[in-house]
């Protein structure tokens, strides 16, 4: 068993046994106990007020991926904290996230806060810098504006469980600009220009032309999207590993488990067949989300 296989269960405790029975990982358990056997967690280079947001989120971090609290409890714990530091009471999420993103502003950093595959998670930058990109898809090709993300102090649950082993690597916003990390990249890569560019790009396209999306059918197409125009097999591969549906808040997880039902009788060795099969999927679900979303 690879050690992945823990952070994509969010299985601290289990990750924890398993480096100290593997030599390999000597060097990095210290680290681990430090943080969430003995609860001394890390401190950024940013003023202190910020980091004592960031520190609420990594409090939030232990108490579900290594206590075993449910989310929703943590989170409640979370939130009361980040109110109680901002001085708001009866605020809602959005509003929260908006006084927070301020809060950062005013510090000379860009954020994002806001759930990632359901959990919270902030994401916190120094630089961004605007870029364009000509962006072929099913549908047509079109320019997208790319803001490159640079200089980060925080990436999210993921980057912070696994200390930049594994995280996020861009998302899509609102009014459709990508947001690239920069350092999550080689910009010549397949990973960039297909899992990212082409993910996303999607991402606006559906946004726009269907509202009410939900995130489980933006990521099946953007999927899709992705396993047509690679070439590389072990795209499908990481799909599959990925695809559950005992996850219902993970819209990657259950994105993965319809594609892993729906090419299971496709030559997993063959990319002309994997690419073929991808957009007649795409096709299809184009035909279901008009039915679904245009024709009310």
């Amino acid at each position: 068993m690879d050690i992945s296989q823990f952070f994509v269960r969010g299985d601290i405790k289990g990750a924890i046994e398993f480096m100290r029975e593997h030599d390999e990982y000597r060097d990095i358990l210290p680290e681990y106990v430090a943080i969430f056997e003995e609860e001394k967690y890390l401190s950024y280079d940013i003023p202190s007020d910020l980091n004592d947001i960031l520190l609420l989120y990594q409090i939030y971090y232990r108490d579900i991926f290594y206590c075993g609290i449910p989310e929703s409890k943590a989170s409640e714990r979370l939130l009361e904290g980040l109110k109680d530091i901002l001085g708001t009471k009866d605020v809602d999420e959005v509003i929260l996230g908006n006084n927070l993103q301020e809060l950062f502003k005013d510090k000379g950093y860009y954020s994002q806060f806001g759930k990632t595959q359901g959990f919270f998670g902030p994401y916190v930058w120094k630089e961004t810098v605007p870029t364009v990109y000509k962006v072929e898809l099913p549908g047509g090709t079109a320019e997208y504006k790319v803001n490159i993300l640079k200089g980060f102090v925080f990436r999210s649950w993921m980057d912070y469980l696994t200390f930049g082993r594994f995280g996020t690597g861009g998302w899509a916003s609102p009014d459709g600009t990508i947001n690239c990390i920069e350092k999550a990249y080689d910009f010549n890569s397949e990973k960039f220009l297909v899992s990212l560019l082409k993910h996303e790009a999607q991402h606006t396209i559906d946004m726009k032309s269907f509202p009410g999306i939900t995130t489980e059918e933006l990521e099946y197409r953007a999927k899709l999207v992705e396993l047509h125009y690679s070439n590389n097999l072990a795209l499908l591969d990481k799909f599959l590993a990925e695809a559950s549906d005992e996850r219902p808040n993970d819209s990657h997880a259950l994105a993965s488990f319809r594609v892993k039902k729906e090419f299971e009788a496709v030559d997993k060795r063959s990319i002309c067949e994997i690419q073929k099969r991808a957009l007649e999927l795409f096709n299809a679900h184009n035909k279901e989300m008009e039915e679904r979303y245009l024709k009310r």
